[in-house]
């Protein structure tokens, strides 16, 4: 018997998922660009995908862009805005345990001239509300911090970092990667404060090579793909069809009897805990209790 035990890295495809895939890869196959039929129902499936999207997170259409996945939709949030905005300042704020796509993006824009903050975190990962306080500057334009760690599940508290950012200096913008979080907390970025928001579809059990950036109505962003100005020139090139059907069922599935998929994934998280820890040498990084993200459980094991 074998069983799964990565599906933070990546998931399984649901077949509601496949059979949506494969119909807008062999039946409404048309360029959605195109102005004839196919063009036109391919054109109108992406829109269903968008307004499933936005529906999950209580926002508009025009602000859900596809990408090819979470390290696209976090190098267009942290590149895309930090050039449209550099006239009012360099300073961006990050944390110092972000994915690489974050890490090594901020890093290249230190190449390019800004200076970038990296916050601490305690024991557990999570950052210091003053810390962050403390560290926004009047010519801090960006703050980007992950909603749910990927190593050890740690959840930041998004809602309070938005009022602590627009409270220092209402013109920074907040950008959060939620690829660990989408589809696991129930995200609104209008209230939470969120200006920019990234989610990769194949931790949602959609297809590979997809995903989304919610980027809040008035937001000033740069594209950082040139093309033939597809996506209202935000993102140019051939949209993929099939893999933004596939996004857009999965959002759907994701939200579906919510809180019943959650209390499942936290009991089966406290199961294991449960199981690992009389084995011996066993240390749980980060908070066992419900105040970890569902679906994360991180072990050290000793002499290993």
């Amino acid at each position: 018997m074998e069983a799964y035990f990565d599906n933070s890295a990546t998931t399984k495809v649901l077949d509601c998922v496949k059979d949506a895939v494969v119909d807008a890869m062999c039946v409404n196959y048309g360029n959605a660009a195109a102005k004839h039929r196919k063009g036109v129902e391919a054109e109108n499936l992406i829109r269903e995908a968008k307004k499933a999207i936005a529906d999950t997170l209580k926002v508009q259409e025009k602000e859900i862009l596809f990408t090819s996945g979470g390290t696209e939709s976090n190098n267009t949030a942290l590149i895309g805005t930090a050039l449209a905005n550099r006239r009012a300042g360099k300073h961006l704020i990050t944390t110092g345990v972000e994915h690489p796509s974050i890490y090594n993006t901020m890093s290249f824009l230190e190449e390019m001239g800004f200076e970038v903050t990296y916050l601490p975190v305690d024991h557990l990962g999570h950052i210091s509300l003053e810390d962050l306080e403390k560290a926004i500057r009047e010519d801090t334009i960006l703050v980007s911090v992950m909603y749910v760690n990927n190593e050890v599940g740690a959840v930041e508290p998004i809602e309070a970092i938005g009022q602590c950012i627009k409270k220092k200096n209402p013109k920074t913008l907040f950008h959060v990667d939620a690829i660990q979080a989408y589809g696991k907390y129930k995200i609104r970025p209008k209230k939470q404060g969120i200006d920019l928001l990234s989610v990769s579809g194949h931790k949602i059990h959609a297809p590979k090579g997809v995903g989304f950036l919610y980027i809040r109505d008035g937001v000033k962003i740069r594209p950082i793909l040139f093309g033939g100005g597809q996506q209202k020139g935000m993102r140019s090139g051939t949209e993929n069809v099939p893999g933004c059907v596939g996004l857009g069922v999965a959002a759907r599935e994701a939200y579906k009897d919510f809180d019943a998929r959650i209390e499942k994934l936290y009991t089966l998280r406290e199961h294991l805990i449960a199981g690992l820890k009389p084995l011996g040498g066993v240390t749980i990084n980060g908070s066992e209790d419900r105040t970890n993200a569902p679906q994360i459980v991180s072990a050290s094991f000793e002499g290993v």
